[in-house]
C-alpha cells in the first residue's frame, strides 16, 4: 500500500512540475561580469506573456580590464581606492509573438539604481587633499530584448538594446590631508569648480558648501542611460 502511496505521489509531483515548470528563472550577466558587475537576475513569470525581473549585484568598475582608472579619473585627481557599489534594476517584461512567458521577443521598461564610491586626491596650493567622492544613479527607461530556453533548463537572455535616462547625484568631500587650523576652506571653491569648467553643463550645477572641517561640492546633473548585454541561467 505504501508503494502505491509513494509512486501516486511522485506522479502528482511531477504533474505539478510540469504545470508550473519554467515560471522562474536565475541568471547572471555575462557582459555584466566583464564590466566588473557581478549579479545575479531573478524573474517571475506574472501571466502568459508578462513577467517580472529583480536584479541585484556588486560593481567595481576597475576591476574590468575594459575600464581603467584613468576613465574614471578627472584630470585634476589621483585616484586612491575605487570603493565599488551596488547596482540593482527592476523590470516588467511583456513577450510578444506566439511564445509564452518567459520565452521570446520582449520589451521592458526598467528602474535602476547605482551606489558607487571612490577616494581621490587633489593638490591645490601646495595642499594635498583627499576628496572622498560618493555617487547616487536613479534612471528610468525600457529595453528590447529575446530570450531562449535551452533543453527547458537553461536560459540565454540577450537584451539588444536599452534607453532612457539617468539622474545622478554626486558628492565630493574635500578634506586637508595635514589638517591645518582654521584653515578656510572658501579658497579653494573655485579650483573644485574649474575641474568641471570645460563642461559647462555641470560647471553651471556645481553647489558647493564650506563647512569648518571640510568643503562639500554637490553636482546632481540628468544624462541619457543605455543598457545591453547578455545574461545566462536557469528555468524550472
Amino acid at each position: 500500500m505504501l508503494k502505491y502511496k509513494t509512486i501516486w505521489t511522485l506522479f502528482i509531483t511531477m504533474i505539478y512540475i510540469g504545470v508550473h515548470a519554467q515560471e522562474n528563472t536565475i541568471k547572471t550577466g555575462l557582459t555584466d561580469a566583464v564590466l566588473g558587475h557581478f549579479n545575479l537576475n531573478y524573474e517571475r513569470v506574472i501571466n502568459e506573456k508578462q513577467s517580472l525581473a529583480i536584479k541585484v549585484g556588486y560593481w567595481k568598475p576597475t576591476v574590468s580590464p575594459l575600464i581603467t582608472e584613468d576613465l574614471l579619473t578627472p584630470s585634476a585627481y589621483t585616484m586612491q581606492d575605487e570603493k565599488g557599489g551596488i547596482l540593482a534594476s527592476m523590470e516588467y517584461r511583456f513577450y510578444m509573438g506566439r511564445n509564452e512567458a518567459p520565452q521570446g521577443l520582449y520589451i521592458a521598461p526598467y528602474l535602476r539604481y547605482i551606489n558607487q564610491a571612490a577616494m581621490y586626491t587633489d593638490e591645490i596650493d601646495a595642499n594635498l587633499f583627499n576628496v572622498d567622492t560618493h555617487l547616487n544613479t536613479l534612471g528610468v527607461g525600457a529595453q528590447i530584448g529575446y530570450q531562449v530556453i535551452i533543453g527547458d533548463a537553461f536560459t540565454l537572455d540577450f537584451f539588444f538594446f536599452g534607453a532612457g535616462v539617468d539622474h545622478y547625484n554626486t558628492k565630493l568631500v574635500y578634506t586637508l590631508q595635514q589638517p591645518q587650523s582654521g584653515f578656510d576652506y572658501s579658497t579653494i571653491t573655485d579650483d573644485v569648480s574649474a575641474v568641471f569648467e570645460d563642461i559647462n553643463y555641470l560647471h553651471s550645477r556645481l553647489k558647493n558648501k564650506v563647512n569648518t572641517d571640510n568643503l562639500t561640492t554637490k553636482l546632481p546633473f540628468l544624462f541619457p542611460g543605455f543598457r545591453m548585454g547578455i545574461s545566462m541561467g536557469v528555468a524550472f
